[in-house]
């Protein structure tokens, strides 16, 4: 066994173990939770949220879009769209925090 890594012990170990009504989804959260790293997965996971919550036409007009300790970072070029993503970010803070069952986003800032 000193050939795998740690995560592929424990994810093997967790699936020969694991109870009927819970998927390995659950286990990989339960596995990043203990080692600290649930946030990162969590923010990551508000970045593939962001076309859910905002909509098709926003998402494709958004370059870049990334999340650094709370904060969700939206690059969009065009200044009048840009003005009302702005004016929304309370709601869309509050969308994505909700699909993530937690305060995971804290501030949003668009450039």
């Amino acid at each position: 066994m000193a050939n795998y890594c740690f995560f592929c012990v424990y994810l093997h170990h967790s699936i020969h173990t694991m109870m009927n009504n819970q998927t390995i989804g659950n286990y990989i959260q339960e596995f990043l939770a203990k080692k600290g790293k649930i946030s990162l997965f969590l923010e990551q996971q508000a970045v593939h949220l962001w076309p859910e919550t905002v909509g098709e036409f926003v998402a494709q007009q958004t370059t870049k879009i990334s999340v650094h300790q709370g904060v969700l970072y939206v690059t969009i070029p065009n200044a009048a769209l840009r003005f009302e993503i702005m004016n929304s970010r309370n709601q869309i803070i509050a969308k994505i925090n909700n699909k993530l069952g937690g305060e995971v986003i804290k501030g949003m800032i668009v450039k």
